[in-house]
């Protein structure tokens, strides 16, 4: 029994991984995203100290310069390197997606958990609750809240995690409906195993893969949220740096200095459209896979 079990998750194993293959090899596309997902990652962690030069300090005898071999994307309205800020706010702008991402899933799943393994009037309200938030876009939800709480970074984080949580707790919900119901799931409760331990080891597990799919395309929302609150004054404060910030400096010299808007745009169209890609590959292996 125990070897037949082994020997079935590991052809489980090795066909996940032909699905992997399989998908980078004949779909270039979803290849050359996950090179940019891996890319731009990896700026956010360490753009801050491959940044040429300070991306704090002005030097006004260059302002609004034009790209050049020392200043390779030009100069903002100050002097200041754009290249070196575009450097130092991809950790703004990834880091704060990322954790809006983490913090939102971490919401969705606990109400999604409790609402479906529980049912009746704790489901009932728990989702009219999702139903009031999914009658405002999402955008215009965390807008409303962040002008609530006045800007800053914490503040963004919060309004985009409350305004985001709710689909992820309807997924989850949907996939502990249907185990709850299985033989397994029955027989832990005949047994007398407390909920929170039949939720960790039985439903959660179940839910895990259709969370590592939905997280990974809303990772491309979060960023272009974080980028359109904070072109809009609400996320990351001067002087610091990020992206949606740095479109917001150059908006005023779209005509004399059309590059300060340009690098920035195209970064964050780029980066969204990556983890786009990524995430319908994923689901395309998931679908595969099942």
């Amino acid at each position: 029994m125990n070897k037949s079990m082994r020997r079935a998750g590991f052809q489980d194993k090795r066909r996940s991984g032909n699905g992997w293959r399989r998908i980078l090899l004949t779909n270039p596309l979803m290849t050359l995203a996950a090179l940019t997902v891996l890319l731009v990652v990896g700026v956010a962690i360490c753009g801050s100290w491959c940044c040429p030069h300070d991306p704090l300090t002005p030097h006004i005898d260059k302002r609004l310069a034009p790209p050049s071999w020392q200043y390779p994307l030009g100069n903002d309205a100050l002097g200041r390197c754009l290249f070196s800020r575009i450097l130092a706010g991809a950790r703004a702008s990834i880091g704060l997606g990322v954790a809006v991402v983490l913090l939102s899933t971490l919401m969705g799943v606990a109400v999604g958990l409790v609402a479906g393994y529980a049912g009746g009037l704790v489901d009932e309200l728990f989702m009219r609750l999702a139903d009031i938030f999914f009658a405002f876009p999402e955008i215009v939800a965390a807008m409303a809240i962040a002008g609530l709480m006045g800007p800053g970074t914490m503040n963004l984080l919060l309004a985009l995690s409350v305004a985001s949580w709710m689909r992820y707790a309807r997924v989850v919900r949907g996939i502990t409906l249907s185990v709850r119901e299985r033989e397994y799931v029955k027989a832990a409760q005949l047994a007398v195993v407390r909920p929170p331990v039949i939720l960790w080891r039985h439903v959660l597990p179940a839910s895990m893969p259709s969370m590592i799919v939905l997280a990974t395309i809303g990772l491309g929302k979060s960023v272009l949220a974080v980028s359109a609150l904070g072109f809009l004054g609400f996320g990351v404060q001067p002087p610091d740096a990020e992206w949606g910030m740095l479109l917001m400096e150059g908006k005023d010299y779209i005509l004399s200095a059309p590059h300060l808007s340009f690098y920035p745009g195209v970064l964050i169209m780029l980066t969204v459209l990556a983890f786009n890609i990524l995430g319908d590959g994923l689901r395309n292996l998931w679908n595969e896979t099942t």
